[in-house]
Protein backbone atom coordinates (compact mmCIF):
# COMPACT_ATOMS: atom_id res chain seq x y z
CA UNK A 1 0.00 0.00 0.00
CA UNK A 2 2.78 2.10 1.39
CA UNK A 3 6.59 2.74 0.15
CA UNK A 4 7.69 3.94 3.39
CA UNK A 5 6.01 2.84 6.00
CA UNK A 6 5.59 -0.64 7.06
CA UNK A 7 1.86 -2.51 7.45
CA UNK A 8 2.96 -4.05 10.72
CA UNK A 9 3.82 -0.86 12.66
CA UNK A 10 0.62 0.92 11.19
CA UNK A 11 -0.92 -1.95 12.93
CA UNK A 12 0.81 -1.48 16.16
CA UNK A 13 0.15 2.58 16.22
CA UNK A 14 -3.76 1.29 15.58
CA UNK A 15 -3.40 -0.90 18.89
CA UNK A 16 -1.70 1.81 20.57
CA UNK A 17 -4.14 4.41 19.74
CA UNK A 18 -7.00 2.24 21.16
CA UNK A 19 -5.14 1.16 24.49
CA UNK A 20 -3.79 5.12 25.01
CA UNK A 21 -6.65 7.05 27.75
CA UNK A 22 -7.87 10.22 27.33
CA UNK A 23 -5.35 13.01 28.62
CA UNK A 24 -7.85 15.39 30.78
CA UNK A 25 -7.64 17.76 33.80
CA UNK A 26 -9.36 15.84 36.91
CA UNK A 27 -11.66 18.97 37.69
CA UNK A 28 -13.15 18.96 33.78
CA UNK A 29 -14.92 15.43 34.68
CA UNK A 30 -16.86 17.26 37.77
CA UNK A 31 -17.08 20.88 36.67
CA UNK A 32 -18.38 22.49 33.91
CA UNK A 33 -16.20 26.25 34.44
CA UNK A 34 -13.23 23.97 33.71
CA UNK A 35 -12.23 22.95 30.14
CA UNK A 36 -11.87 19.42 29.04
CA UNK A 37 -8.10 19.27 27.61
CA UNK A 38 -4.67 18.05 29.90
CA UNK A 39 -2.75 21.00 32.06
CA UNK A 40 0.08 19.45 34.58
CA UNK A 41 -1.07 18.79 38.10
CA UNK A 42 0.90 21.49 40.03
CA UNK A 43 -1.17 20.99 43.60
CA UNK A 44 1.52 19.94 46.45
CA UNK A 45 -1.13 16.93 47.31
CA UNK A 46 -2.27 16.18 44.08
CA UNK A 47 -2.35 12.44 43.68
CA UNK A 48 -2.50 12.43 40.10
CA UNK A 49 1.32 14.03 40.07
CA UNK A 50 2.26 11.48 42.63
CA UNK A 51 0.96 8.80 40.25
CA UNK A 52 -1.20 6.70 43.06
CA UNK A 53 -2.87 3.85 42.12
CA UNK A 54 -5.99 3.99 40.38
CA UNK A 55 -5.71 7.46 39.93
CA UNK A 56 -6.11 9.12 36.42
CA UNK A 57 -3.26 8.35 33.60
CA UNK A 58 -0.53 11.01 32.79
CA UNK A 59 1.15 11.30 29.82
CA UNK A 60 4.53 9.62 29.33
CA UNK A 61 6.92 8.19 26.97
CA UNK A 62 5.20 4.73 27.39
CA UNK A 63 1.96 6.24 25.54
CA UNK A 64 3.96 7.28 22.26
CA UNK A 65 3.71 6.35 19.08
CA UNK A 66 7.01 4.62 17.13
CA UNK A 67 9.03 7.04 15.57
CA UNK A 68 8.50 6.30 12.22
CA UNK A 69 4.68 6.54 11.63
CA UNK A 70 4.68 9.44 14.31
CA UNK A 71 2.69 12.14 13.08
CA UNK A 72 1.60 10.14 9.96
CA UNK A 73 -2.13 9.58 9.27
CA UNK A 74 -3.26 6.13 10.09
CA UNK A 75 -2.85 5.12 5.93
CA UNK A 76 0.84 5.95 6.41
CA UNK A 77 0.66 9.53 4.61
CA UNK A 78 1.74 12.12 5.42
CA UNK A 79 -0.46 14.91 5.72
CA UNK A 80 -0.05 18.23 4.18
CA UNK A 81 -2.84 20.69 4.14
CA UNK A 82 -3.56 22.24 0.77
CA UNK A 83 -4.86 25.87 -0.20
CA UNK A 84 -4.41 26.13 -3.58
CA UNK A 85 -3.41 23.84 -7.21
CA UNK A 86 0.40 24.73 -6.49
CA UNK A 87 0.91 23.15 -2.94
CA UNK A 88 -1.59 20.46 -4.57
CA UNK A 89 1.08 19.54 -7.42
CA UNK A 90 4.02 19.77 -5.04
CA UNK A 91 2.70 16.65 -2.88
CA UNK A 92 4.32 13.28 -3.89
CA UNK A 93 1.30 10.98 -4.26
CA UNK A 94 3.24 7.86 -2.69
CA UNK A 95 4.58 9.74 0.51
CA UNK A 96 1.57 12.27 1.32
CA UNK A 97 -1.55 12.57 1.62
CA UNK A 98 -3.16 16.64 1.02
CA UNK A 99 -6.00 17.87 3.61
CA UNK A 100 -8.10 20.21 2.20
CA UNK A 101 -7.81 23.89 3.97
CA UNK A 102 -11.10 25.08 6.20
CA UNK A 103 -10.89 28.68 4.69
CA UNK A 104 -11.07 27.13 1.37
CA UNK A 105 -14.53 27.93 -0.60
CA UNK A 106 -16.87 25.26 -2.41
CA UNK A 107 -15.63 26.58 -6.25
CA UNK A 108 -12.14 26.07 -5.26
CA UNK A 109 -12.89 22.96 -3.14
CA UNK A 110 -14.21 21.49 -6.42
CA UNK A 111 -11.00 22.30 -8.43
CA UNK A 112 -8.60 20.66 -5.53
CA UNK A 113 -10.39 17.37 -5.61
CA UNK A 114 -10.48 17.16 -9.66
CA UNK A 115 -6.81 17.76 -9.82
CA UNK A 116 -6.16 15.11 -7.23
CA UNK A 117 -8.47 12.52 -8.84
CA UNK A 118 -6.54 13.30 -12.12
CA UNK A 119 -3.04 13.05 -10.31
CA UNK A 120 -4.17 10.23 -8.26
CA UNK A 121 -3.79 12.22 -4.58
CA UNK A 122 -5.85 10.73 -2.18
CA UNK A 123 -7.64 13.45 0.01
CA UNK A 124 -7.12 12.45 3.56
CA UNK A 125 -10.21 14.44 5.11
CA UNK A 126 -12.56 13.30 2.28
CA UNK A 127 -14.44 10.51 2.04
CA UNK A 128 -15.70 9.80 -1.31
CA UNK A 129 -14.06 12.53 -3.62
CA UNK A 130 -16.83 11.49 -6.62
CA UNK A 131 -19.94 11.68 -4.17
CA UNK A 132 -18.30 15.25 -3.02
CA UNK A 133 -17.91 16.59 -6.59
CA UNK A 134 -21.34 15.58 -7.61
CA UNK A 135 -22.54 17.27 -4.46
CA UNK A 136 -20.33 20.14 -4.71
CA UNK A 137 -21.81 20.93 -8.46
CA UNK A 138 -25.44 20.11 -7.82
CA UNK A 139 -25.49 23.02 -4.84
CA UNK A 140 -23.90 25.03 -7.66
CA UNK A 141 -26.57 24.36 -10.47
CA UNK A 142 -29.37 25.09 -7.08
CA UNK A 143 -27.59 28.17 -6.67
CA UNK A 144 -27.71 29.48 -10.19
CA UNK A 145 -31.51 28.18 -10.21
CA UNK A 146 -32.40 30.12 -7.35
CA UNK A 147 -30.24 33.19 -9.10
CA UNK A 148 -32.88 33.06 -12.41
CA UNK A 149 -35.55 32.90 -10.32
CA UNK A 150 -34.65 36.42 -8.26
CA UNK A 151 -33.83 38.00 -11.34
CA UNK A 152 -37.26 36.90 -12.32
CA UNK A 153 -39.22 38.17 -10.01
CA UNK A 154 -36.88 41.60 -9.66
CA UNK A 155 -37.85 42.15 -13.16
CA UNK A 156 -41.36 41.48 -12.45
CA UNK A 157 -41.53 43.30 -9.76
CA UNK A 158 -39.60 46.86 -11.82
CA UNK A 159 -42.42 46.06 -14.47
CA UNK A 160 -45.21 46.08 -12.30
CA UNK A 161 -43.52 49.51 -10.19
CA UNK A 162 -43.43 51.03 -13.85
CA UNK A 163 -46.82 50.20 -15.31
CA UNK A 164 -48.56 51.90 -11.34
CA UNK A 165 -46.45 54.75 -12.57
CA UNK A 166 -47.58 55.67 -15.92
CA UNK A 167 -51.01 54.52 -14.62
CA UNK A 168 -50.48 57.29 -12.42
CA UNK A 169 -49.18 59.61 -14.92
CA UNK A 170 -52.14 59.35 -16.81
CA UNK A 171 -54.32 59.57 -14.00
CA UNK A 172 -52.86 63.06 -13.27
CA UNK A 173 -52.71 64.54 -16.61
CA UNK A 174 -56.53 63.60 -16.86
CA UNK A 175 -57.09 65.22 -13.78
CA UNK A 176 -55.42 68.58 -14.76
CA UNK A 177 -56.98 68.67 -18.47
CA UNK A 178 -60.86 68.28 -16.47
CA UNK A 179 -59.64 70.70 -13.91
CA UNK A 180 -58.09 73.51 -17.05
CA UNK A 181 -61.89 73.10 -18.66
CA UNK A 182 -63.62 73.50 -15.52
CA UNK A 183 -61.49 76.53 -15.14
CA UNK A 184 -62.49 78.03 -18.66
CA UNK A 185 -65.92 77.02 -17.84
CA UNK A 186 -66.02 79.43 -15.27
CA UNK A 187 -64.06 82.18 -16.59
CA UNK A 188 -66.17 82.51 -19.03
CA UNK A 189 -69.40 82.17 -16.94
CA UNK A 190 -68.00 85.20 -15.34
CA UNK A 191 -67.50 87.31 -18.36
CA UNK A 192 -70.83 86.71 -19.32
CA UNK A 193 -72.48 87.56 -16.34
CA UNK A 194 -70.30 90.64 -16.48
CA UNK A 195 -71.63 91.90 -19.51
CA UNK A 196 -75.35 91.43 -18.53
CA UNK A 197 -74.46 93.83 -15.00
CA UNK A 198 -72.83 96.32 -17.89
CA UNK A 199 -76.17 95.97 -19.95
CA UNK A 200 -78.49 96.35 -17.04
CA UNK A 201 -76.63 99.11 -15.59
CA UNK A 202 -77.00 101.20 -19.22
CA UNK A 203 -80.41 100.53 -19.07
CA UNK A 204 -80.79 102.11 -16.00
CA UNK A 205 -79.20 105.15 -16.79
CA UNK A 206 -81.37 105.53 -20.13
CA UNK A 207 -84.10 105.07 -18.48
CA UNK A 208 -83.24 107.77 -16.06
CA UNK A 209 -82.25 110.28 -18.66
CA UNK A 210 -85.67 109.59 -20.56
Amino acid sequence: MIKMVDKDSLKLKEKMRKKRPDFLVKESKFSARVKSRWRFPRGKHSKVRQMHKGRQAMPSPGYGMPKEIKGLHKSGLEMVVVHNSKGLEALDAGKQGALIGSTVGQKKKLELLKLAKSKKITVLNVKDVNAQVEEIQKSFEKRTESRKKRQIELTKKEEEKKKKAEEKKKKDEEEKAKAKEAEKADSGEGAKSEKEEQKEMIEKTMTKRQ
